[in-house]
């Protein structure tokens, strides 16, 4: 498939360097789906593999491959090859992280089921020599929480800075070159201390069900945990919108049509609302680095429009007492208790035992991914700003015609014009703007495919029964309602807990949008996905990594959604 003859526009910008094809390459939106749903622009992808040390290989250098590449405008990543070392090279069934990642069997693709020991137990010394030497070059070995306290460390400094006072040159040495060298150690930590999660939920999972026969309650086991800092986030915007409706604001701001930065300019002259700015202002230092598809740098960050804030502000304040996070979180805390009461119920003191060591080694875990990902957004926040600075000043040197052209620059582009203190033709460098925002709307509106083999061409799957759908489990419970298609968080922002929200993914920007709804369909994600984790915390039935859901269900359709089985049933309604 040459996609530089289908697309208006300049889409060619990647094509270098590029490893050949291997026969075990399949290239999937498993993982990388959920936190980049769209279209990805110029610079955040070039930008990703410098900032992070990123080396297009194998874990054995025995064969190169390409890691991640841009199909359909979108980021895909070699899940062939990975599962390729996982299978073949160790000896682990690929299907043991299916689910927890988001993966599934395909037509003509065989996955190797059967766990093979000893091959894992010979290549174990290269794997711990690999390891140990990888954490070197990464330099010290830190805890979570040390690794937490150091990305605040490094961002709240950065922030501090006055860049307006530096040149060009000096704000790209506070850039790239000095975050590469923080990128390869956050990478190499985050991997590190997020690993364990799938691997202890997974062996949870198996001990209940071995033990028990009810996999299914392991969900339950790991649901409403403290110290989730997403889950943060909708518990404060409630606080907010009660905090208005007591000062007799909400009428005020349920009025206008639009909720926008003139909104928060105008509330602002309220002195009723000051309690409500000093929680906003409070909320924007915790999770300001945040918003919707977050690893997107094009996306302003809620600290940069907190007009978006105001927003999610509104929604909940129409949505009511229904979306109570309080009562929600209590009812969380006492299915947790109720399904390891189950559990306890059936077993001996030696297995009680051997679950409840598993359960709290699963339940820090877990904690531990989800709050990991939010130190990596926060750590990418920094760029962001240092590239909307850029964006500023060239265009009031009129190079670029607005500050977010600088997105749709590469990074070499970037330092070129930066080394020659010009850009050859301000004329050009528009057009090579002007012509890749043509292309990168093209694929906004256009559907990607699910998986992509090794000759570059979609692969085709048999459709799912038009009744029934599967996916898998993510958050137990069962609810009916009206499914609701939608393809951002803006869209999403109108939905009431009559309404199933069906899309592909959803990142932690669209941690706000859970407790609005009744239930959740996602076609991408694992069960340790974020979106499965929140629907968790705020205890609402969730299934992903559900195939076809966005072409299958109909806008307005009445499903039900079985959290606890993976199933969606479809009415004729």
């Amino acid at each position: 498939m040459k996609q530089e003859l289908l697309v208006p526009g300049d889409d060619t910008w990647d094509r270098e360097n590029e490893a050949p094809p291997q026969t075990f390459d399949l290239w999937t939106r498993a993982n990388v789906g959920e936190n980049l749903p769209f279209p990805i622009t110029p610079l955040t992808e070039t930008n990703f593999p410098r900032l992070f040390g990123l080396v297009a290989k194998s874990s054995s250098g025995e064969a190169q491959f390409q890691g991640v590449r841009r199909f359909y405008g979108r980021l895909y990543i070699n899940e062939g090859a990975l599962l390729h070392d996982i299978e073949e090279k160790y000896g682990i069934p690929a299907t043991l992280i299916d689910k927890l990642w988001g993966s599934r069997s395909r037509e003509g693709q065989q996955r190797k089921s059967k766990f093979r020991p000893l091959r894992l137990i010979r290549k174990l010394p290269a794997l711990l020599r690999q390891g140990t030497q990888a954490m070197k070059q990464a330099g010290p070995k830190h805890t979570p929480a040390q690794f937490f306290a150091q990305v605040d460390q490094w961002v709240n400094a950065s922030l501090q800075q006055d860049f307006s006072v530096l040149d060009d040159a000096a704000l790209w040495q506070q850039g790239l070159p000095l975050w590469s060298e923080r990128g390869a150690y956050a990478f190499s930590t985050n991997i590190r201390i997020s690993m364990p999660s799938a691997f202890l939920y997974a062996t949870l999972q198996w001990l209940v069900n071995k033990w028990t026969g009810q996999k299914e309650i392991a969900q339950e086991l790991v649901a409403g945990l403290p110290g989730i800092f997403s889950a943060e986030v909708g518990p404060a915007l409630w606080n907010m919108a009660e905090t208005l409706r007591e000062h007799d604001l909400s009428a005020m701001l349920q009025a206008r049509t639009a909720i926008d930065a003139a909104t928060l300019a105008q509330l602002r002259t309220h002195a009723e609302a000051q309690q409500f700015f000093e929680q906003l202002g409070e909320f924007l230092r915790r999770h300001g680095h945040r918003c919707p598809n977050e690893l997107e740098l094009l996306n302003p960050r809620w600290s940069e429009a907190p007009e978006q804030v105001l927003h999610l502000v509104v929604n909940y304040m129409q949505a009511g007492e229904a979306i109570n996070p309080v009562i929600a979180e209590k009812r969380q805390r006492q299915r947790r208790a109720q399904a390891l009461t189950a559990v306890n119920a059936k077993l001996g003191l030696i297995r009680r035992f051997i679950v409840h060591f598993m359960l709290k080694k699963a339940q820090r875990a877990v904690t531990i991914r989800d709050n990991s990902r939010y130190y990596m957004t926060k750590l990418i926040f920094p760029m962001r700003k240092l590239y909307a600075q850029l964006g500023q000043r060239w265009v009031e040197r009129g190079w670029l015609q607005q500050p977010d052209d600088i997105f749709f620059l590469t990074v070499t582009e970037i330092e070129q014009i930066i080394h020659a203190g010009a850009p050859e033709s301000s004329q050009a460098l528009q057009r090579c703007v002007a012509n890749r925002r043509i292309a990168y709307e093209y694929w906004m509106h256009t559907i990607a495919p699910d998986a992509i083999g090794a000759d570059g061409e979609p692969l085709r799957e048999t459709a799912q029964k038009m009744h029934t759908l599967t996916g898998t489990p993510a958050s137990g419970g069962q609810v009916r309602g009206r499914a609701r298609l939608v393809q951002d968080v803006q869209s999403a922002m109108a939905l009431t807990r009559e309404d199933i929200l069906v899309t592909r993914a959803t990142d932690p920007g669209w941690t706000p949008i859970f407790p609005l709804v009744g239930g959740v369909v996602l076609e991408i994600g694992g069960q340790l996905s974020h979106g499965a984790i929140v629907a968790r915390e705020y205890g609402i039935p969730a299934i992903v990594n559900v195939r076809g859901a966005m072409q299958t269900i109909r806008d307005g359709q009445m499903i039900t959604v079985d959290g606890t089985t993976g199933y969606i049933t479809l009415s004729d309604e």
